[in-house]
């Protein structure tokens, strides 16, 4: 009796202690809603009305009264009875303000403003301001529902038959999600950080704990993706994984329109609003918000970015004005995402969601109101806490901008409670109760990892990775090859490997394989060192990279028509280091037999061979400058693929060395870079080439890749485009000991015809030119020098059907030949979408 008593007299207090009011704030003409209008309580609590002009108040204290202002309007003040819910305020337009603002400027006052906040952004940006800095955040993500906002009756669903509504059956999904939802989320994960600045190197993050629900060991690719940008201050703004230009980006004044919505007071002064929209509305909607910039030093005090399509996407992020350093810091950030109101194609994690239209079923009448999709949302919330400004912090290896501590997926409640910023609730532990559970019995973790290794080109086992590279393949010489390989993971060893495979072709029937054993011998370093033993062929004359990451790639097009290969039987053994995580280096010594498996000898004046021995060192080199990587406990990932990336490579064969034939050094080098505007043409640009001095065989020089062949009839000679290949130059026409070659490739945007039929236009260059230097030496081939230069060009459409596409090009310059149809080549070619 005694409990009820005192629940009866809190409940009243409870109620006066919380108060909240929902409305919409719209033009009284027009009746079109005022995005970012202010709203503010006679207790001063405020906030702004979204992009669809509706705000929601939710105060602790209970407030009488609102007044809603707008720039060019007349301010409101409005009364709230206990009984309000949802209000509907009609702002009329001030001619007064109005005018006032045409005499006294000659232009949009916050233009000039914008124009301040970008000439001021290298001393209010922290990364260029302060020489370091330090702190912690947590991080909470939850996809969730609040159980109020959705109806737990159960429904009824009639069809209508004959024109008479009939009863067909009870839905009681609402009601199932309801009860679920008032117990736990649908999902949560939190994450500890300390995030390490050091002047003139990239911020890092030192993760120090990670839950993910459902999951033992995270998934780390899930931790390097940018909900939003830390910095408000960069050229772009990273939202949802999608880059947007910055409304105070250099060219902003060119992409956006901006207006001045009002003045706060700050605790050190005031800031002024500033609305900010894209000036053209696009296939893809941009975003629009509002900037809150300090009226003194014009840095950034609040930001507030939103899209409004399909998807909604509301981005925040707060500053705290630090007076020692005279510095505004970002103290936290949240965004939410949730299901939008209209059918705005939105872009998200570099993809694009689109509406598509369905038929309606009009015989189907459902009483049901919200569905869950309707009120679900995404929310990622991060708190900074214990900041530390300009005291000593060394970043050590800052391109790898991510590292995960071993014991981060281990740290005990005790270390989370030290660092939480907001407390887990109990609808979070039973989330992660229920989850954890849940994902152990059908086996979550075990699907995540053979999905994680067929990206990489492997098929996860207990102990081994099967390599998918080494089960089929596809050549001229071999005919159809098969095999079998891989190598042992970490459930083996994390500190030895142990690599293999077989194969053989059903043309040749000769057997290949190759085994070795690696050892690691730093983990920091990545540093591994390995040997080998290896009987298999290779390309003739083709630019060979050991330093280079290959992507996993079942069939090579070209190797189609390729006949022209070599056998090799070697002993390697070779180191590899990371002397930064963007910079691989790898030293391998090998010695060995090489036979030419075609019509071919080696003729000077002091060597007739028709086989030969190498023994060489070979020094490579992968530099990514702006790539960035996690170290994590599967090693090091790269997290961030960027342009533009250098491959060298310094080869030396050493004669008389283990019975070697030839004394020859070899230099080869590839740039790879790609222009990718924001949502509009990718421009891709390859240049490669090398050079040899001294005597050397055919396995060493340099053919220039080349795709065609002059079969007859003509069909015969429409084939599958390569992959940087000369589409229209012969297999072997040219012969190089020195070469250069240029690629030029620009993608233009797909052209929408249909929802599904979306062709993809690329118009391709490519340049060569190179000599040879006692060609006579090379003798069982007939081959031309490159000293004239080649060119050709031509476009691709990509994705026709099914991921199919034609090409075509045309040989023109010095070495175009004298029938046109021998210039011309057509090609399939083939994009592999995966569709994640």
């Amino acid at each position: 009796m005694r409990k009820l008593l005192l629940l009866v007299f809190i409940i009243p207090f409870l109620a006066i202690s919380q108060h909240k009011i929902q409305g919409i704030v719209i033009d009284s003409k027009t009746k079109k809603p005022l995005p970012f209008a202010s709203v503010v309580t006679n207790t001063n609590f405020g906030t702004l009305t979204d992009l669809d002009g509706e705000f929601n108040i939710k105060a602790k204290n209970s407030f009488q009264k609102i007044t809603i202002s707008y720039v060019g309007y007349q301010s409101v003040s409005v009364s709230i009875n206990e009984n309000d819910k949802f209000i509907r305020v009609k702002l009329k337009t001030s001619v007064e303000n109005l005018n006032e603002v045409l005499i006294t400027a000659k232009e949009n006052p916050a233009l000039q403003i914008i124009r301040n906040t970008i000439k001021n952004k290298p001393k209010n940006n922290i990364e260029k301001s302060l020489n370091s800095f330090k702190f912690n955040t947590y991080n909470k993500i939850l996809v969730t529902a609040s159980p109020d906002s959705i109806n737990g009756k159960v429904d009824s669903v009639f069809v209508v038959k004959d024109g008479s509504k009939k009863f067909k059956k009870l839905d009681s999904s609402n009601y199932k999600f309801k009860k679920e939802i008032d117990k736990q989320h649908i999902y949560i994960s939190e994450k500890i950080s300390e995030f390490q600045f050091q002047k003139g190197k990239k911020k890092k993050e030192v993760i120090l704990a990670s839950r993910m629900a459902g999951l033992q060991q995270p998934i780390y690719e899930f931790l390097a993706i940018t909900f939003q940008d830390f910095s408000f201050y960069n050229e772009v703004y990273t939202i949802a994984g999608t880059k947007y230009t910055n409304p105070i980006a250099n060219n902003a004044l060119k992409q956006y329109n901006y207006k001045i919505l009002d003045t706060v007071i700050t605790e050190i002064g005031n800031s002024i609003l500033i609305y900010f929209k894209p000036k053209e509305k696009k296939e893809v909607i941009g975003i629009e918000g509002v900037l809150y910039i300090d009226s003194q030093s014009f840095a950034i005090t609040k930001a507030i970015a939103e899209l409004k399509g399909i998807v909604n996407i509301k981005a925040t992020q707060n500053y705290n004005y630090i007076k020692e350093y005279k510095t505004w810091f970002p103290t936290d950030m949240n965004i939410v995402l949730k299901k939008g109101d209209n059918n705005e194609n939105i872009s998200l994690f570099g993809g694009t969601v689109k509406f598509n239209k369905s038929r309606k079923n009009d015989t189907i009448i459902n009483t049901r109101k919200n569905n869950v999709g309707d009120v679900t949302y995404f929310i990622s919330k991060s708190v900074n806490s214990n900041i530390q400004i300009n005291t000593p912090v060394v970043v050590k290896k800052s391109a790898s901008t991510m590292l995960f501590n071993d014991d981060a997926h281990k740290q005990k409640e005790v270390f989370w409670n030290k660092y939480r910023t907001d407390s887990l609730t109990k609808r979070g532990k039973e989330t992660y109760k229920t989850l954890d559970s849940l994902a152990k019995k059908k086996g979550v973790e075990k699907k995540i990892n053979l999905a994680r290794n067929i990206l990489k080109g492997y098929y996860p086992t207990k102990y081994i990775n099967l390599d998918l590279g080494k089960i089929i393949n596809l050549n001229n010489y071999e005919g159809l090859r098969f095999g079998f390989g891989g190598i042992t993971n970490s459930n083996f060893s994390a500190k030895y490997k142990i690599e293999a495979y077989g194969a053989s072709g059903t043309k040749d029937k000769e057997v290949k394989y190759s085994f070795g054993l690696s050892t690691r011998l730093n983990k920091e370093t990545n540093t591994w060192f390995s040997a080998n033993y290896t009987n298999d062929i290779k390309e003739a004359a083709a630019l060979d990279f050991i330093a280079e990451n290959t992507s996993f790639s079942p069939i090579n097009p070209r190797n189609l028509n390729v006949s022209t290969f070599y056998n090799y039987k070697t002993v390697n053994a070779y180191l590899k280091h990371d002397i930064q995580p963007n910079l691989e280096a790898k030293l391998q010594f090998s010695a060995g037999d090489y036979k030419p498996l075609f019509d071919y000898q080696f003729v000077s004046s002091t060597k007739n061979l028709s086989e030969y021995k190498l023994t060489t060192a070979t020094l490579g080199f992968q530099y990514n400058p702006k790539s960035e990587y996690m170290n994590s406990p599967l090693g090091k990932l790269k997290i961030r693929n960027r342009f533009p990336q250098f491959t060298l490579q310094l080869a030396k064969s050493f004669e008389n060395v283990f019975d070697s034939d030839f004394n020859f050094t070899q230099v080869n080098f590839r740039v790879l870079h790609k222009i990718k505007r924001l949502r509009k043409a990718t421009t891709h640009i390859l240049a490669e080439g090398g050079i040899v001095f001294g005597e050397t065989p055919i396995s060493h020089l340099y053919n220039s890749t080349p795709n065609y062949t002059f079969k007859s009839p003509w069909r015969k000679r429409v084939t599958l485009a390569g992959k940087n290949s000369f589409e229209t130059m012969g297999y072997n026409e040219f012969i190089s000991d020195k070469f250069m070659a240029v690629h030029l490739k620009h993608e233009i945007t797909s052209f929408k015809i249909t929802n599904k039929f979306k062709p993809q236009l690329t118009l391709v260059t490519r340049i060569a030119v190179g000599d040879i230097s006692n060609a006579n030496y090379q003798t069982g081939l007939e081959f031309k020098s490159l000293k004239k230069g080649y060119i050709e060009s031509g476009l691709e459409l990509n994705s026709l059907f099914k991921g199919f596409g034609l090409s075509a090009f045309y040989r023109y310059g010095a070495y175009k030949n004298p029938e046109w149809s021998d210039n011309l080549a057509l090609k399939l070619t083939y994009k592999l979408r995966l569709g994640f």
